[in-house]
């Protein structure tokens, strides 16, 4: 290795770099095949001077078939087809030809007899920049952002990253790979709970992994029915289905339930079991005040199963949950408030004789008048129509079309002549007082209310009093609501249903009735739980003054920030699993930051106590009991909870080692040696004994060893010493060989357990496998990283070759947009199961507005970096590899388009068959695509092959570029150049065969469709393996082709792959690891 790290936990690397098998042997080609390649071929590849860097003469001493199969079947291709020997030497005879060729041939047929399925020399392989990065990602959770040159990752084998004959560890990437490992241990989370991660780093990483986690359970677990602030309700089927779960109970004979237990029926359904034992109780009390025992009477009047079906028992359980919610909102003190939701709490039982409502008037546009209701309607289960509520000052003010606002004035001038009869303005019902504008609704009564609309107002804000009359203060409870109109048609208002309660606090009714609502409100809450960061209209624990916008509570919200209010979800809603994890969850969130001491000092602040500097530690039994009795109960609170977060922090401490010791175990993709797992845990206690390092740092240094070990950087593959030669994989390789092919990551925990059982050597196992990961998203890489690197378009996002002054459209977000359209479509080739031909063939691509436009393609359909199938593109030159943006601006120059890269790219990328390199004095032609002479680019590069040493390999390269020359270097469609003149698509090939335009060229490649077969098998089977195509791959390879030419499918050439001899075996050699160390250990 160049530049080898320093690291002796590095140091068996070079042990398994050397298992590699022996040198093939020098294989006889026949006796005449030495002077023919003499008589014909060696003027020109000989000692003397070898075109194209082949040295026949050379090699007919020693053919080393097994180390120069390609270029012998180069060489038996080209005099079979009469490409060489060239026209201008001597020609030998068609007969003279099949000898040669099959001579090659045959030998090579011998040499594949005696070594088929050999696996080959697989040099040991580090992890790329982007497996580096997927793994770290599967494993934890989290994106580290590593950047595009994280490690320099060179291409070998196949002409892949993660063939290990193109790998180097020098210093510069140990260091890198030391540095990630330190960023991401700082994205552990170290709480009261198991090890896990976050994407923010440090104390605000647990902090924000805390919150998450307890919105999670609470939204997993709990019932949020009215909601406020833009707060999404959530939960809103656990009251109906616990309800429908008593009811089941209730009825479990006539069900033929036999004698099945509560909680069984609520698992059956998928309920809480502590929600729906605590609905049964409540459900089947003796006795309960009012507003309870409306909801419990509903319920018990439920018929039996006889007299309802299953469907219609949900329907009416629905209905009385629907009801139970409108009671919250009638009874609740803050249903008027438009900025809260309707949360009925014991703490906010409020009524008075008088309340101020408000309320926002919209309509139809174009609407000349609207209706709305104005109602009063009882509260309570007392009677109240003899009471009579006054409506005091209604006035409209109105917002006109240039937002500016009219004075308010009387609801009068506005209302139509039958809302003015209805309402009887300045009229009592009853006889008693009222002011001239001023109207009176009597209990029970709900009036429309129309008002006509002045020309250019838009909207409109009502205001007005209600109070309760003095003589019908005797009277129950009462609710005033405005709500939405009740007519059909385009004139009904829109208000919501804003309301408020009335009532005489000291009529003797009031006093029993809070005591109800009370406690309906504590046994049927609308919120299983409240927010835990509370928003500024939500209750806030004492001491803090809970007023609205006040110092106190803004000292609340910035510092302290959260409270914990979920009794109701821990006794009635939680299991015990989710309990424990809510409770560790508050742990590591309150002890994330100075919580308990920003208290303490508030308190102080607040009465006085002289302790603003001090923290919860510092206080001793003495100071506390100084405390006067009041805040003495909060500081002892306070510290008693930080007293048992410390000790279930300090008690999770064990079970954090061990879980260092499962993610080793993940991250090396094996288990753990004893021998390893001693090591490890050696290595914590010295950082903590000796180093003097607390918990939370000792345990993010025991995982970063774990990320730089070579176990995790390296697929290491080692084998018995014992057992020279082919050897079979472990199924723990095999894990690990499967995963990375297909996903570029760790094997997932299916993999994992059948690896435990010794399940993946089967191969029918493995196909199964395979199948399951190609469906899987993580399969969407193999659209980067193994297309992307075959067909050129690997991190095109960052593509440079394009000069941005001549095409300034070629911005970073349409390069983006040509990279994704290349993902979409392999990953959907991919995860789809698509057939094969489709990547030359298909007439449909993946889309976004951006690409689509820049193709000037209808884009109405389609959103901003959103991709979707697009199908029928052949009437637009697009669909499959020839018409991406990305593979047509990656094979164009800088400033313009290239049909000699265009064409070497189908020869090289599709279809195997390469041209030599150009000589290094041939030259090139200018950079421009329009300059003064007047010439296209096609005449300056007739100009440029009459060199006869390039005449051949231009033969076979232009006609192909040529095909797609009307595509510019972004990937537009043209149909001139730039001055005007014509684009010539039409080319001839060598053999006689004309191409015009991708449409021609698209033919072509129907009639070369096996060779691009064999491209494709080779390749997969390269990026598979991590090594270079051997000869001895040929029948694996022709099998795959064999497969294609039948219409297979991806799936069939990665089944091929999974089972084959090849990516099932390796060739070893006995090796030692160095003294010390645990083969593929630390």
């Amino acid at each position: 290795m160049r530049n080898a790290a320093p690291w002796g936990a590095l140091s068996w690397v070079a042990s398994i770099v050397g298992i590699v098998p022996s040198p093939a042997s020098a294989d006889e080609l026949g006796a005449e095949l030495k002077p023919l390649l003499g008589r014909y071929c060696v003027e020109c590849h000989g000692e003397e001077f070898a075109e194209a860097k082949i040295n026949l003469q050379q090699m007919a001493e020693a053919p080393d078939l097994g180390r120069r199969f390609r270029e012998w079947e180069k060489v038996a291709r080209v005099v079979r087809d009469g490409r060489m020997p060239p026209e201008y030497m001597p020609q030998p005879a068609r007969k003279t030809r099949e000898t040669i060729a099959g001579a090659i041939e045959g030998a090579l047929d011998q040499y594949v007899e005696r070594h088929e399925g050999d696996p080959g020399p697989v040099p040991l392989r580090r992890l790329t920049g982007a497996e580096y990065a997927a793994t770290i990602e599967d494993l934890t959770g989290v994106d580290l952002d590593l950047g595009a040159d994280f490690v320099s990752d060179a291409v070998a084998g196949e002409g892949f990253t993660n063939a290990g004959g193109g790998q180097f560890m020098q210093d510069s990437t140990l260091e890198r790979y030391l540095e990630a490992a330190r960023r991401l241990a700082d994205h552990l989370v170290v709480g009261s709970g198991p090890l896990r991660f976050f994407e923010d780093p440090g104390r605000t990483g647990r902090e924000l992994s805390a919150i998450t986690r307890i919105q999670a359970i609470y939204q997993a677990h709990g019932f949020r029915t009215a909601a406020g602030e833009g707060a999404e309700p959530f939960g809103l089927d656990l009251y109906p289905s616990a309800l429908l779960v008593a009811w089941q109970y209730r009825h479990r004979e006539e069900l033929g339930l036999g004698d099945v237990d509560l909680p069984t029926l609520a698992r059956r359904e998928g309920r809480s079991v502590r929600l729906c034992e605590h609905l049964w109780r409540v459900l089947n009390r003796e006795e309960a005040p009012f507003p309870l025992s409306l909801v419990i009477d509903e319920w018990r009047a439920l018929p039996p199963p006889g007299e309802l079906g299953p469907e219609e028992a949900r329907a009416r359980c629905l209905g009385i949950c629907e009801r139970l919610r409108g009671w919250q909102s009638t009874l609740a003190a803050s249903a008027g408030d438009e900025e809260e939701a309707a949360v009925l709490t014991a703490g906010e039982i409020r009524v008075a004789p008088r309340h101020e409502m408000a309320a926002d008037i919209s309509w139809p546009e174009g609407a000349r008048s609207t209706e709305f209701v104005l109602s009063v309607s009882p509260a309570s289960d007392h009677p109240i129509e003899d009471a009579v509520v006054l409506w005091r000052d209604a006035r409209i003010r109105l917002r006109l079309e240039d937002r500016r606002r009219d004075r308010p004035r009387s609801i009068a001038e506005f209302l139509d002549p039958e809302s003015a009869d209805r309402l009887a303005i300045g009229s009592h019902p009853r006889g008693g007082p009222i002011d001239e504008g001023d109207f009176a609704i009597g209990g029970g009564a709900s009036v429309p209310v129309r008002l006509r609309i002045p020309e250019g107002a838009i909207s409109a804000r009502l205001t007005v009093e209600v109070e309760l009359d003095e003589e019908s203060r005797e009277f129950g409870i009462v609710r005033c609501r405005v709500a939405d109109g009740e007519v059909e048609g385009e004139t009904a208002a829109e208000v919501g249903d804003t309301s408020a309660l009335l009532a005489d606090p000291g009529n003797p009714l009031v006093e029993s009735w809070r005591e109800g609502v009370a406690e309906f409100a504590r046994l049927l809450p609308e919120v299983s739980h409240r927010e835990p960061a509370p928003s500024d209209r939500d209750p806030i624990p004492a001491p803090f003054d809970a007023a609205y916008n006040m110092p106190e509570r803004n000292e609340f919200h910035s510092s302290i920030k959260y409270h914990r209010d979920d009794d109701f979800f821990v006794r009635h809603v939680a299991d015990d699993a989710a309990r424990l994890r809510l409770d560790r969850a508050w742990t590591d969130l309150l002890s994330s930051f100075e919580y308990h001491d920003l208290n303490l000092r508030f308190l102080s602040r607040k009465f006085g106590l002289g302790l603003d500097d001090a923290s919860i530690d510092s206080l001793d039994a003495g100071t506390i009991e100084a405390i006067p009795e009041g805040p003495r109960a909060f500081v002892t609170r306070w510290k008693d909870e930080l007293e048992g977060m410390r000790q279930a922090l300090e008690d999770a401490e064990p079970g954090h080692v061990e879980d260092a010791l499962r993610l080793a175990g993940l991250a090396w993709r094996r288990p753990l040696s004893s021998g390893e797992q001693g090591r490890l845990r050696s290595f914590y206690r010295e950082l903590r004994a000796e180093a003097g390092l607390d918990h939370d740092r000792a345990i993010r240094a025991l995982f970063a060893r774990i990320l730089v070990s070579p176990a995790f950087l390296y697929r290491a593959e080692p084998t018995p010493g014992d057992r020279p030669g082919v050897v079979p994989l472990d199924d723990w390789q095999l894990a690990s060989r499967l995963s990375y092919f297909l996903w570029s990551s760790m094997p997932d925990e299916e993999l994992r357990r059948l690896a435990a059982g010794g399940r993946l050597r089967d191969p029918g196992e493995l196909a199964r496998q395979a199948r399951r990961m190609l469906s899987d998203p993580k399969a969407g890489r193999l659209a980067s990283e193994f297309f992307g690197q075959w067909l050129g378009f690997y991190r095109f996002d960052r593509h440079r070759g394009i000069d941005t002054g001549a095409f300034p459209e070629f911005t970073e977000r349409l390069r983006g947009s040509m990279y994704g359209e290349a993902e979409a479509f392999f990953g959907h080739l991919v995860r789809e199961d698509r057939p094969v031909d489709e990547i030359l063939f298909a007439d449909y691509s993946f889309l976004d507005r951006r690409l689509a436009e820049h193709y000037g393609i209808p884009a109405d359909s389609l959103r901003e970096d959103e991709f979707a199938r697009v199908d029928g593109l052949d009437t637009h030159h697009r669909g499959g590899l020839f018409g991406m943006g990305s593979v047509l601006a990656v094979t164009s120059a800088p400033l313009r388009t290239s049909a000699v890269k265009r064409g070497d790219w189908v020869l090289r990328r599709v279809v195997g068959t390469p041209v030599p390199p150009p000589p290094a004095d041939v030259g090139s032609i200018p950079a421009e695509e329009v300059l003064p002479d007047g010439l296209t680019v096609r005449e300056r590069l007739e100009a440029h092959r009459s060199d006869a040493s390039c005449v051949n390999c231009h033969a076979r390269i232009d006609p192909l570029g040529f095909a797609l020359e009307q595509f510019d270097p972004l990937g537009r469609w043209r149909d001139s150049y730039a001055d005007g003149q014509e684009i010539d698509t039409s080319g001839t090939l060598s053999d006689g065969t004309t191409i015009t335009g991708p449409g021609g060229l698209r033919d072509y490649l129907r009639r070369e469709r096996p060779r691009f077969h064999r491209t494709i098998g080779a390749k997969l089977l390269g990026y598979a393996l991590g090594r270079a195509e051997l000869v001895s791959d040929r029948p694996l390879v022709g099998r795959m082709v064999a497969d294609l030419d039948a219409g297979g499918r991806f799936s069939d050439l990665v089944v091929r792959v999974v089972t084959s001899e090849q990516f099932r075996n390796r060739r070893s050699t006995p090796f030692e690891p160095p003294e010390g160390e645990a083969s593929g250990g630390e």
